[in-house]
């Protein structure tokens, strides 16, 4: 067996193969893609009404119109597509099911009551405003709490109320050791509704096989295989004449990696007519109907030390589902995600948390960067700055005193999650060293004013899921998520190297790390190595990219792949030679005898053997060709982690946030290539300093999308943060 410490590639600064055709405009996205003959483009007719009746509607006009083929209604569809639904196997949670197109009732602004088909996208444009609907609209709700009181109206009749989902979870004797506390301190935190926002909008065309009864879908989605998979469940057909294809995504952020109605509709429209189908999003579609996110409120009780030490702390967090569960997650998604990190990198033993979702006149939530998991150290980092102010203790030194040290590990947390390995302290000190804490705090006047603006820092440590497996989306209810991800590696006979991936890239660099893998196992040269992915008929199933998984365990079953394909190159390589297999090390895309290092075979020759390009047999026993598949199901979950410290100055006069300063220490552990890690902080950074500063979907008292801009109530200002 190779050595595992011997790595030529992991670690070195490769440019990414993928920017040359991005920075080209040669890039294939799904509008970009080459049009077959006879293609229906189609539209959706959506109410603008956030909870309404449905009394009738009237397609005449549009079907008048030159080149509408037709309008479809909900009820038109009943019998081709089911309601949808995640499927989620946990106590507390209440199945809602959606119909793909409305049938009697809206419940949010944007959602689909017809479907315009015509011979090209303008048409279907136009066709839209021709489609007359008669609502009768009903009383709506949009926030949390109004949600939740007795009179509010019910969404879903089935339900009673607007529930969905709720959990609770506490540690023995948790009363009594919250009463040992010198000091309790409480704080509701709120985070703001956001959505993705991508370069690219979502779209989707279904392709049918005009020999064969298969059809191709192509669709920008992280999860290629859970799209497959949910489509031939709610449609009735078998996975295998059905293929998903991604071509190139701009930008996926979790937005992308939900099923959604419209995936499902292109497909059945394919099947009925027998002709290609293809919907692309607007922006306007996108801002209404797209998976948004967060949207939480987050109540922390603390009881304290006087030392800054929490004895223990009682959590509370209310998520908004928006209209409908989405798919796969559930709501379940960021209210489990939320409860579950909060302790991070904090030694908190005794913990209590109820949690739960509601359902609200507003669009789905979902998947969107770290899901639950920045709205939970909001919460526990400004607890720790007011632990700080309460006490007289340094918020830099409130951490210190509560953070799981170097030789606490391997820490199990207070809800069981295992902690092998973290840098929670040294990350921190490294931090506060990068950016000067000690000789800021010190110059510091009480007031926080410098030159007219208030300026202080502020602290984040945080704890990341990675990797999460099978045992990790059981333990929170997903029934139908696989957790594995899986590879197929082909050493091809000429000597070159295949890697099929069941991942899809969104732009995180897969076709430059994942090659840099497979070419560092195998010892051969990076550019030999082509990578594959997003393409259910040429890959193994799994779970897709998001939550990150990629290097985690995309990554991790290239490397069991290779391995397994090595290990074959030795076999065959000690036949050829007639040397002992355990004796050969793979480098410079050669077998080398590492006692006889002249003794060698190119990976084309030994190839050739197992192609049977040669008048050479294989070895007794020995299959031919050279590749392998595996699968890789990581236990449980990753722990990654890091801290955020940032200087602002902050105008009083008008509460415009300036960034003077910003320090990132970022612990992912090993790393496959510095450069695209440092791109993705940097990106990251980037979208959470806008998602904190800038970005807010406001609704209305009508459950409507404000145009009121998101700085007049941002996120931050609902939290009542001071400058630290």
């Amino acid at each position: 067996m190779r050595e595992i410490e011997d790595f030529t590639l992991i670690g070195k600064t490769v440019l990414r193969r993928e920017d040359s055709y991005l920075l080209r405009g040669k890039a294939q996205f799904l509008d970009d893609l080459p049009e077959p003959k006879n293609l229906i483009h189609i539209a959706f007719v959506t109410s603008p009404y956030a909870r309404a009746d449905i009394l009738s509607i009237d397609a005449a006009a549009a079907l008048a119109l030159p080149g509408v083929i037709g309008v479809l209604t909900g009820k038109d569809l009943v019998d081709d597509i089911k309601t949808f639904a995640p499927v989620i196997e946990l106590d507390g949670y209440r199945e809602v099911r959606r119909p793909v197109v409305a049938v009697d009732r809206v419940n949010f602004v944007g959602e689909t009551v017809a479907i315009i088909l015509a011979e090209t996208p303008y048409v279907a444009q136009d066709a839209l405003d021709l489609v007359e609907v008669d609502y009768d609209p009903l009383p709506s709700v949009a926030e949390i709490n109004e949600a939740l009181k007795p009179e509010a109206p019910v969404l879903h009749q089935h339900l009673g109320d607007n529930l969905i989902f709720k959990s609770g979870f506490e540690t023995d004797a948790f009363d009594a050791r919250f009463a040992e506390g010198d000091v309790v301190l409480e704080e509701e935190f709120r985070t703001g509704r956001v959505t993705g926002a991508m370069i690219e909008p979502r779209g989707c065309m279904a392709w049918p096989d005009p020999i064969a009864t298969n059809i191709t879908l192509w669709t920008p989605t992280q999860i290629p295989h859970i799209v497959r998979t949910a489509i031939a469940d709610h449609l009735d057909i078998p996975e295998s004449v059905l293929r998903v294809v991604t071509p190139a995504v701009g930008g996926g952020f979790g937005t992308k990696a939900h099923v959604y109605p419209d995936e499902l509709i292109v497909v059945a429209l394919a099947r009925r007519y027998g002709r290609a189908v293809k919907w692309v999003q607007d922006r306007r579609e996108d801002l209404l109907t797209n998976a948004h996110a967060r949207d939480h409120i987050l109540k922390l009780k603390v009881a304290v030390k006087n030392d800054g030490t929490i004895c223990a702390a009682y959590l509370d967090v209310k998520t908004n589902c928006g209209a409908y569960p989405n798919h796969p997650y559930s709501p379940t998604l960021e209210a489990t995600a939320a409860v579950r990190m909060m302790p991070g990198p904090y030694k908190i033993r005794n913990y209590k948390y109820d949690v739960c979702s509601v359902t609200t006149n507003t669009a789905p939530t979902g998947a969107y960067r770290g899901t639950g998991q920045p709205s939970a150290f909001l919460a526990i980092e400004g607890m720790m700055d007011r632990i700080g102010r309460r006490l007289g203790i340094d918020p830099a030194e409130v951490r210190r005193r509560n953070t799981v040290r170097p030789e606490d590990f391997p820490y199990v947390n207070v809800i069981g999650v295992r902690y092998d390995t973290g840098s929670y302290l040294p990350s921190l000190e490294r931090g506060l060293e990068i950016i000067g804490y000690d000789a800021f705090r010190k110059a510091q006047p009480a007031d926080r004013m410098v030159d007219g603006k208030y300026r202080g820092i502020g602290i984040c440590n945080y704890t990341e899921v990675s990797g999460t497996g099978a045992p990790g989306w059981r333990v929170r209810g997903f029934a139908k998520m696989p957790g594995f991800d899986s590879s197929r590696v082909v050493v091809e006979p000429d000597g070159k190297i295949t890697v099929y991936v069941s991942q899809a890239d969104a732009g995180q660099g897969h076709y430059t790390t994942f090659a840099q893998l497979a070419a560092d196992r195998l010892g051969a040269r990076w550019e030999d190595v082509t990578v594959i992915e997003g393409d259910t008929s040429k890959t193994p199933y799994g779970t897709g990219t998001f939550a990150s998984r990629g290097s985690v365990v995309g990554g991790g079953t290239v490397i069991r792949c290779s391995e397994k394909v090595g290990a074959k190159v030795r076999h065959i390589a000690g036949y050829m030679l007639n040397r002992d297999p355990d004796r050969f090390i793979l480098r410079d895309s050669r077998v080398h005898d590492r006692d006889d290092p002249d003794t060698s075979l190119s990976l084309r020759e030994i190839a050739e053997t197992a192609y049977s390009m040669n008048n050479l047999g294989m070895p007794q026993g020995e299959e031919h060709g050279l590749e392998a598949t595996d699968y890789y199901d990581p236990p449980m979950v990753t722990m990654a982690n890091g801290t955020h410290v940032v200087q602002v100055a902050i105008d009083p006069e008008d509460g415009r946030v300036q960034i003077e300063r910003y320090a990132v220490v970022h612990d992912c552990g090993r790393v496959i290539n510095p450069k695209i890690v440092e791109g993705q902080v940097h990106g990251a950074t980037a979208q959470g300093i806008g998602e904190a500063l800038m970005e807010e979907i406001v609704y209305d008292t009508r459950c409507r999308i404000s145009k009121r801009p998101a700085s007049t109530q941002s996120a931050a200002s609902r939290a009542r943060p001071r400058v630290g």
